[in-house]
């Protein structure tokens, strides 16, 4: 069952690799020619699934009546872009593009929208609130960072050991500038908090392939 769907809007090579993987990523590819199409197929004045398109569109979209519900996957090879997060729902994809890395960052966001309605996704005994930020067990309660949120969803949605690399490009969204240590650093942190909020030093686990939940 496809849980995902991806609304392509003028990137006919992408939406062909990612029509080719449609079973291993359980995600439904929608292509659109161009913008104006794709908008003449919108219900309700209403964008719903995940939109993938070019940047040279973002004041197009940002002006339209349409009302978006899910992040818009803007790529582009500019290194600096000036625009403030508020003003639209979106996230950034440069080019070169990493496949593994993007469909990674598609899953993130995906359940990070899904659970927005009633704001809990369940991890191991805790329960996270997506609207306020914490995390929660019993009558004890957590404030985590937006990063530490993400970084949970992440591993919450990994079935095996992620590299610190893979973590910094899927998270992070990795740069050369950045340096391994930003993750041992940031699991440092986030495991005394947990020790000093729950008494639990157990949460994030690491081995030789990575860390896990």
């Amino acid at each position: 069952m496809k849980n995902i769907t991806l609304n392509i809007v003028g990137q006919r090579v992408l939406a062909d690799v990612l029509k080719e993987q449609e079973d291993i990523t359980k995600m439904n590819v929608l292509f659109f020619e161009n913008l104006d199409f794709f908008f003449k197929n919108i219900k309700d004045n209403i964008i719903n699934n995940i939109v993938i398109i070019d940047f040279s569109n973002f004041e197009t979209i940002k002006n339209s009546k349409f009302k978006i519900y899910n992040p818009i996957f803007y790529l582009t090879s500019k290194k600096k872009i000036n625009i403030k997060k508020k003003m639209l729902r979106y996230e950034l994809i440069y080019f070169p593009l990493n496949l593994k890395n993007f469909i990674e960052k598609i899953n993130l966001t995906y359940i990070k929208s899904k659970f927005a309605i009633n704001s809990k996704v369940q991890l191991l005994n805790y329960t996270i609130n997506l609207n306020t930020r914490e995390i929660i067990i019993g009558q004890k309660k957590l404030k985590l960072t937006e990063r530490e949120k993400d970084f949970l969803l992440f591993l919450k949605n990994s079935k095996k050991p992620q590299t610190i690399k893979y973590i910094l490009e899927s998270v992070w969204g990795y740069s050369e500038r950045m340096e391994t240590h930003t993750i041992e650093t940031h699991v440092h942190r986030l495991r005394k908090k947990f020790l000093n909020s729950f008494n639990d030093n157990n949460f994030i686990k690491n081995n030789k392939e990575g860390y896990y939940i």
